[in-house]
């Protein structure tokens, strides 16, 4: 089977590049997504190369709640100093900087808080189907293959957000 590299910042998608026949990104920076892929040579790009990121999402028409549930799911890998590092590159070092601070004098609790709207709406997908189909064609445009779409639902289980994904295609 082919060798699809998990990777995030520059140097692990060169190694994707170098040994594997993809990457996997995950949640990733759309705003920056671009750049990590101009890391894989065109010639590279237009092949089978897979080009991957998964993606928290939630649909819902209830904006704010569909944005709370997806910055808990992101809020763990804020503590993951490998992502933080990436986020920081991305463009995101105030935010990032925010999580360190929190971490540092033990707050813990203040980490969600650090984490802005404008960092969420580039990491996450959330909002109305309208809202999570345009997003996911900004992610195309970014320059991603396959999105692997992360649903998290406001009224249910895994199930539920299923259900809430697909029925953005009916």
């Amino acid at each position: 089977p082919p060798i699809v590299l998990a990777t995030l910042r520059r140097k692990m998608v060169e190694l994707s590049v170098e040994i594997g026949a993809g990457a996997v990104w995950a949640n990733a920076s759309r705003n920056d997504f671009n750049n990590s892929v101009a890391d894989i040579p065109e010639d590279v790009q237009g092949s089978d190369f897979f080009i991957g990121n998964m993606i928290p999402t939630c649909v819902s028409d209830n904006k704010d709640a569909a944005a709370a549930v997806c910055r808990k799911t992101l809020t763990s890998y804020a503590f993951l100093p490998n992502y933080r590092n990436y986020w920081k590159e991305a463009g995101f070092e105030e935010e990032m900087n925010g999580v360190e601070a929190a971490i540092a004098e033990k707050d813990y609790d203040r980490v969600p808080e650090c984490l802005s709207d404008r960092w969420l709406a580039d990491t996450t997908l959330f909002g109305s189907a309208s809202d999570v189909r345009q997003g996911i064609e900004a992610w195309f445009d970014a320059g991603i293959k396959t999105p692997i779409i992360v649903p998290s639902s406001v009224a249910g289980g895994q199930m539920q957000a299923m259900d809430e994904f697909f029925a953005l295609w009916d």
